[in-house]
């Protein structure tokens, strides 16, 4: 297996750790433990405190995934804790799902833009991995004719992300259910990054957990996201098939083994406060679209799609190279994006973070001269 560097992580590098603002993060902007427990009602400490410093079980704390399935799935589910593993983040996460489902010879399709590793671990099973540009001019929308098109013999696994990284688009809940057709059509795998779950920007919107709904699904979920609490090296993936769900332990058991007990005391308080956590962010999203909405409406050189959900955006540029910009801003400026090619796309833009909780956030810093 080969691993080569990601190149979000390349591009990262050129500059010193800690000499740029962070304009394109992901994620909110990170609790810290005052605004947490403030927020939360509740004594972080006396969780900590009470944690016995041991081993966790590989599958993960039993309470905890009982958590996650009573505040993440529905209330009709056929799912128990039994269908939920713990995992070090979205990253061993997605290793194990490629890992469990791909090997030399199989398929995949999943869509661009798009987070890495996504595609990349894929590819590095030996899989064929087909890369579906949403359409950019349709509100990042997929293409179903070019979708259904691709679908081969050996595909094996179709990979989506939504609510979308990094344009903040989504699809509806009949969009979700013609993909699970498709994927049971064609006797395939879904697997469906749902790390921004929670972040709808209308909360009618939020869908269904895609492994509640089809026997071949797997879900995934983090605490570094939609929670805003990166510093939690915990994520999570629910699936109806027993059988892959052992797969991806045992695969796992080759990695991190178990996650930190710390970790996992911690979540066991924050989950049941999902939605108060979510509206907190939302708050900052909302405030921070209108302000970058007011910034480029009309601009002669920048133009997006408006995001409906996740707690990002990407701001197309009409007339320059991204890549140019974006290293430009950083040198000059000091704040550091993201361009399109990080994210394995074409459309010239780069991804802004909706999240940033700070005085400096100001986007006239990037579209005046």
């Amino acid at each position: 297996m080969n691993f080569s560097p990601f190149l979000m992580a390349q591009f990262n590098a050129k500059w010193q750790a800690g000499s740029l603002q962070n304009w394109h993060s992901s994620n909110p902007q990170p609790f810290d433990w005052h605004e947490l427990e403030a927020l939360t009602k509740t004594d972080l400490a006396r969780y900590l405190k009470k944690t016995p410093l041991t081993y966790e079980p590989m599958q993960g704390d039993e309470t905890l995934r009982s958590l996650l399935i009573q505040h993440y799935h529905s209330t009709q589910t056929v799912q128990t804790a039994q269908n939920v593993m713990l995992t070090s983040g979205a990253q061993e996460a997605i290793f194990l799902v490629m890992n469990a489902l791909l090997s030399n010879g199989d398929h995949a399709i999943t869509f661009s833009p798009c987070f890495e590793p996504l595609v990349t671990v894929a590819q590095n099973t030996g899989a064929d991995v087909t890369t579906l540009p949403l359409q950019a001019e349709k509100a990042w929308s997929i293409d179903w004719p070019q979708l259904e098109a691709s679908f081969r013999n050996n595909t094996r696994v179709l990979i989506i992300n939504f609510p979308h990284n990094p344009t903040g688009s989504h699809i509806k809940k009949s969009e979700l259910l013609r993909l699970l057709d498709l994927c049971d059509k064609h006797n395939c795998w879904l697997f469906s990054d749902e790390v921004f779950r929670g972040l709808e920007h209308d909360s009618q919107f939020r869908l269904p957990v895609a492994s509640d709904l089809y026997d071949k699904a797997i879900a995934m979920g983090v605490m570094s996201k939609a929670l805003a609490l990166p510093g939690i090296r915990l994520g999570w993936l629910s699936t109806q098939n027993v059988n892959v769900l052992q797969k991806m332990i045992t695969i796992k058991s080759h990695l991190s083994i178990c996650q930190s007990s710390l970790d996992t005391q911690v979540c066991q308080a924050i989950i049941p406060h999902s939605e108060l956590i979510w509206q907190r962010n939302l708050a900052i999203i909302t405030k921070n679209k209108k302000h970058i909405e007011d910034g480029i409406v009309n601009h002669p050189s920048f133009h997006w799609q408006a995001p409906k959900a996740s707690a990002t955006g990407f701001i197309q540029l009409k007339h320059q190279s991204a890549l140019t910009f974006t290293i430009k801003v950083a040198d000059k400026k000091k704040i550091l994006l993201m361009p399109n090619e990080m994210f394995l796309c074409d459309h010239q833009g780069f991804r802004i973070s909706l999240g940033i909780h700070s005085a400096t956030f100001d986007i006239a810093k990037l579209i005046n001269p």
